[in-house]
């Protein structure tokens, strides 16, 4: 998987002079990143009672899942790539019926799980830079 990102495409606010592009699994966390800033809104926003913001917050979240679930390479993932596709399945599962539920514990644990994947990532992450 050959994945390239500009810094300028994605519109960052940080530094737009940056022209390397990012490594994949750079790119993987920023997703992670993402999937957890929006889960946390989405608790608050059905602390709060937001309805609306809470279904933008978990329709955000799980476009970032789909896309992750479709860039898994089953043929060179192999059981890994199976299990991480069907753990992204039941993390969109989930989702969604807090989106139906507004069932805060439900989201939390998805957001255990998705911290824990995140952590799971970085920690390839370190071992790539050593």
């Amino acid at each position: 998987m050959d994945i390239t990102l500009d810094l300028r495409e994605r519109g960052s606010t940080g530094d737009v002079s940056r022209e390397e592009p990012l490594h994949p699994l750079d790119i993987v966390l920023m997703l992670y990143d993402g999937m957890v800033e929006f889960l946390v809104r989405a608790i608050k926003a059905i602390n709060d009672g937001a309805m609306t913001e809470k279904s933008r917050s978990l329709s955000r979240v799980i476009a970032i899942i789909e896309g992750l679930y479709g860039s898994i390479d089953a043929e060179a993932g192999g059981q890994v790539a199976g299990n991480l596709g069907e753990l992204y399945c039941f993390l969109m599962k989930e989702v969604s019926i807090v989106d139906l539920t507004s069932d805060v514990e439900r989201l939390r644990r998805a957001l255990d799980i998705i911290i824990t994947l995140r952590d799971a990532w970085r920690e390839v992450g370190v071992s790539r830079e050593s």
